[in-house]
């Protein structure tokens, strides 16, 4: 098999979990964009501080906002390797016809591994989080736990012509599963399948276009639903990881 076949049957494997989770004639929602930033910037060697912010939905009526801002500290085993733990807050109001104002308060952690092979870079990112959720509207007040695993891949256009070397492709696959059934009543919660083109405007600043297609489970519904997203995101990084978008 050669180099670009493997990239190939890869990019289409990562179709695979998401397919099967979405047979169960799922419930169609409307088209959202979500507009993001995330940064991460070292304090020293070993430390450093994660932040991100959120906007999905707005600008577009009769939708569901939501609003998310996470801040955590990194602590850098290797240039390849890091854990975070962070605070996270979450805001959510109502589309037109459904759902309630929420408020969450999220604490989390997480174990960020990479590695390159046939010339991708890929991203293992496993995540527990601690959700305290209320709603505004029956004050009524929720708590859960959420385990996250997100595998993640880039693969840099220089593979293939020196002249689109400030461009690649990203693509992950993540899955969230409930430790407890108090959110959505299963051990599914949702599962998300992402494509972007990104362009590298230098080795620490990059911007994605990309779709989002989740599908998520529903209380009280045998179906899921499945939306799709456009998604905008600005990533900013000062750490020893931008070496992964560097062009060779």
């Amino acid at each position: 098999m050669n180099k670009r076949c493997g990239i190939l049957l890869f990019f289409l494997a990562q179709l695979l979990p998401h397919l099967v989770l979405a047979q169960n004639q799922p419930r169609q929602q409307p088209f959202g964009n979500w507009i993001m930033y995330f940064g991460d910037n070292k304090i020293n060697k070993k430390y450093g501080v994660h932040s991100e912010f959120q906007m999905r939905n707005y600008f577009i009526p009769n939708t569901i906002h939501q609003t998310l801002a996470r801040v955590g500290l990194n602590y850098y085993i290797s240039p390849v390797s890091m854990v975070t733990a962070g605070y996270g807050y979450i805001y959510t109001t109502p589309s037109s016809v459904e759902g309630s104002t929420i408020s969450e308060n999220r604490i989390w952690q997480q174990a960020v591994l990479r590695h390159r092979t046939y010339n991708l870079f890929l991203e293992h990112r496993y995540r527990l989080e601690q959700r305290f959720i209320k709603n505004l509207d029956t004050e009524q007040n929720i708590f859960d736990n959420r385990i996250r695993y997100r595998f993640q891949a880039l693969l840099p256009f220089y593979n293939f012509s020196p002249y689109l070397r400030h461009y690649f492709l990203s693509t992950y696959n993540e899955l969230f599963m409930n430790l407890g059934r108090e959110v959505s009543g299963q051990f599914f919660d949702r599962n998300r399948l992402y494509f972007a083109l990104g362009y590298q405007l230098n080795p620490r600043f990059n911007l994605q276009f990309g779709y989002l297609n989740q599908v998520i489970a529903v209380p009280g519904f045998d179906r899921p639903d499945v939306n799709h997203n456009f998604q905008m995101s600005v990533v900013y990084n000062m750490d020893d990881l931008s070496q992964f978008f560097q062009s060779k």
